[in-house]
């Protein structure tokens, strides 16, 4: 078993880790090693579950960037996704992740789905935006 590195998630291609100080700690969920019924079916007379699972196995991460980013912050965001995308248009990333299930790092390709963009407030004198809390999830492919 691998040891924790001090980071939740990394992009491969460019190996840079996502940075802490955008996430809302109360905000971060894994769900690793997600299982999936091919079947699943009760037995006519001992009413016994039968479960047919696949054997692969996907991750999702959901997280919360935190409320108060400015609008420069949150480009820097998005750049760290863009630049280590393999599809823009798929937002396909390959990224090394903690396996809380398996108490180590994997590495998978994850897409993410689209963001709402919620403003907080228009700073005009400064041509800023403040953002309100950026919800992100990524799912494996």
């Amino acid at each position: 078993m691998a040891e924790f590195l001090g980071y939740l998630f990394k992009a491969v291609s460019t190996n840079k880790v996502f940075p802490l100080e955008y996430i809302k700690w109360e905000g971060y969920k894994g769900t690793p090693n997600q299982r999936e019924e091919i079947k699943a079916y009760r037995d006519e007379n001992t009413r016994n579950l039968h479960r047919v699972t696949a054997t692969g196995k996907k991750s999702r991460i959901d997280f919360t960037v935190r409320e108060g980013l400015h609008l420069a912050d949150k480009k820097a965001v998005q750049k760290w996704f863009t630049d280590a995308e393999s599809s823009a248009a798929e937002r396909k990333i390959q990224i090394q992740y903690w396996n809380d299930e398996d108490n180590q790092y994997e590495t998978g390709y994850f897409y993410r789905p689209d963001i709402e963009f919620e403003i907080k407030k228009v700073l005009p004198e400064e041509r800023d935006i403040i953002y309100k809390e950026l919800a992100i999830t990524l799912v494996e492919y």
